[in-house]
């Protein structure tokens, strides 16, 4: 409905927006415009009234072009991963894990069916196309002076597609799963490479975990990080991590309702969880970091940087 909106040439009628939708049977036409009566009470739609006419015209808000198709900053890819079934079906289970004596999610994605692993790749490409820009704008102290950056869990490479393209004399490289980099597209400067993020990650003066360690418990990020913090050199190296703080800019309600439910959202999809303060505070120090500097930048997320 939205890219229909958009891509027409002239103001969208309801029966144009109709006639567009050849499935929608000509007495479905009344549930349509109730459908968008609703969507223009959440802002995703503007209802315009036409002046010597009843028609009313229908048009995109700001918000509305944020969910378009084939958009730079388009976040339609990560709507559908959150409204998946799968996504849902966690939220159907949440009685039952808060309940249960058994720590086990039992609703993870299996990420090796090449549907739910393109889905998941393409929401976290939208999350980037929204932080990245921040990150490499605000953050040019933290990246001075890096000759090699890998992104573990880099997924399909978009965030070091932001990272090169800013600073093309790091060797920069993507480390994930051998499915993942196996459906990654090839990035000019970007080295994709295979494996098992907890028995082996290749050697960089930096690292780069972007919105991944939330997917799992403190004894597995823990494991991960003390791996990374072996890794990296001893002298200046460091592990540049992008996640939620939950107690970031606590007064700004519509940020932390966002914050509290992902943390709920990671609980039931996959065991993880979102993280104040002091629990990454607590996290890295047990994981052996001496210090570390917390970055706010857009948005929902912040920088954190761990120093051996």
């Amino acid at each position: 409905i939205l890219d229909i909106i958009h891509n027409s040439s002239k103001p969208t009628t309801l029966f144009s927006l109709s006639s567009a939708l050849p499935s929608l049977s000509t007495f479905k036409t009344e549930n349509l415009y109730r459908l968008l009566r609703y969507l223009s009470h959440m802002n995703l739609i503007a209802i315009n009234s036409v002046e010597g006419s009843g028609d009313a015209t229908y048009s995109l808000t700001g918000i509305s072009e944020l969910l378009l198709n084939n958009q730079e900053r388009s976040l339609q890819d990560w709507v559908i991963a959150i409204d998946e079934e799968h996504s849902i079906n966690g939220w159907h289970e949440l009685s039952d894990y808060c309940l249960s004596s058994d720590d086990a999610c039992t609703n993870a994605f299996p990420e090796e069916v090449p549907e739910m692993n393109a889905l998941i790749n393409n929401a976290m490409a939208c999350d980037t196309k929204m932080v990245m820009p921040a990150f490499v704008q605000g953050c040019d102290s933290i990246l001075n002076g890096v000759k090699k950056l890998v992104a573990i869990g880099g997924g399909i490479g978009a965030a070091m597609s932001y990272v090169v393209k800013a600073y093309p004399e790091i060797k920069c490289t993507v480390f994930d799963l051998p499915h993942v980099v196996a459906a990654a597209p090839q990035i000019p400067g970007v080295e994709m490479v295979g494996g098992n993020m907890f028995e082996f990650i290749p050697s960089a003066d930096a690292l780069l975990l972007k919105f991944m360690l939330h997917n799992w418990n403190d004894a597995e990020c823990i494991k991960l990080l003390k791996r990374c913090k072996e890794t990296v050199p001893a002298d200046h190296g460091k592990v540049i991590i992008i996640e939620m703080v939950l107690d970031q800019d606590e007064d700004d309600d519509d940020l932390t309702r966002d914050r509290l439910s992902l943390d709920l959202d990671m609980m039931l999809s996959l065991g993880g969880k979102e993280r104040t303060n002091d629990e990454w505070r607590i996290l890295l120090g047990e994981s052996g970091f001496n210090k570390i500097e917390f970055v706010p930048i857009f948005g929902i997320q912040s920088v954190i940087v761990a120093y051996p």
